[in-house]
């Protein structure tokens, strides 16, 4: 499974985007059919303190999940986001056992 973790907007230090793909690596856990994730951290220009969006892609077999959540830390944000995908991720197994 390939992780591309990207900081749009900003430069994230190499402590963050290690974070984020140690947390992401748990979802090839769930199916191990997973192709690759992209995930975007982004620094959203809006003035309001929950700021920080986190953006996740992850490619299956035929398909694309995706999640994004906005809020005041890129972890809590990248958090949010893997939990959405863990049910879209489980919905995607059921449907597609065989894989």
């Amino acid at each position: 499974m390939d992780i591309l973790v990207k900081d749009v907007n900003f430069h994230a230090e190499q402590k963050l985007l290690a974070l984020t793909k140690k947390r992401v690596e748990k979802l090839y856990h769930l199916y191990d059919h997973i192709v690759s994730v992209d995930v975007n951290l982004k620094l959203e220009n809006n003035g309001a303190e929950g700021n920080k969006t986190s953006e996740i892609i992850v490619k299956v077999p035929g398909n694309e999940l995706f999640a994004k959540k906005t809020m005041s830390s890129f972890e809590k944000a990248t958090d949010a986001s893997l939990a959405a995908l863990k049910k879209q991720v489980g919905k995607y197994k059921g449907k597609h056992p065989a894989h």
